[in-house]
């Protein structure tokens, strides 16, 4: 009876070590992302609630979507963005993306994991790569499916037709504790991507 006991209280300790270690990582990854956006990103950006505030006419900004996920659209003031169909649950849009494993630096070509950009494609088959199996064909997503990730799913709600979009995603909003092709389990990633079109359904 006393080495069940102890088993169980490892088991319990085991959890809540491994519990505050991924906390640990979320945090960290949080607050790298935040002060990325707020120092480092061109152009640098502030928080959507401090926006009314700013000393400048349409200060660019990002918006915390959930606990994990930052976006920043870059079209966000362009002329005529909302007269264009706008993203909602259930619609089909299709996207021209790059995606990156996030370091808390700018992404870069060596953290891209994967593409459907043409001429991103063209410029690392220049640099070696072998982008036989890579398409350049829009993804296409229906919003609701849960076909790609939550963290990009969350980040298309609300946003329009031709916007040009990034998104940045601690672990637990991107591929979680799964390790997915070359990108490490618990990574945060980031996703830029442009709306090329939204179908209402």
């Amino acid at each position: 009876m006393r080495l069940i006991i102890m088993a169980l209280a490892a088991m319990c300790l085991t959890l809540v070590v491994g519990c505050n270690e991924e906390d640990t990582v979320l945090t960290s990854q949080q607050e790298q992302i935040v002060r990325y956006l707020t120092s480092s990103h061109n152009p640098r950006l502030i928080a959507k609630e401090e926006v009314p505030n700013a000393m400048v006419a349409n200060p660019p900004f990002y918006e915390r979507l959930n606990t994990s996920t930052y976006r920043y659209i870059a079209t966000y003031y362009d002329a005529g963005r909302n007269a264009k169909r706008q993203v909602a649950a259930g619609d089909e849009v299709e996207l021209i993306f790059e995606a990156y494993e996030f370091t808390g630096n700018t992404p870069s070509l060596n953290a891209l994991y994967y593409t459907n950009n043409a001429d991103v494609i063209a410029k690392l088959a220049e640099e070696g790569l072998n982008t036989e199996f890579w398409s350049a064909e829009p993804l296409k997503v229906k919003i609701g499916s849960g076909d790609i990730i939550k963290g990009v799913e969350a980040s298309l709600i609300d946003c329009h037709e031709g916007d040009i979009v990034e998104v940045y995603m601690a672990f637990d909003t991107a591929y979680d504790k799964h390790v997915v092709g070359v990108v490490p389990s618990k990574s945060s990633v980031v996703w830029a991507y442009q709306i090329m079109s939204v179908t209402k359904n």
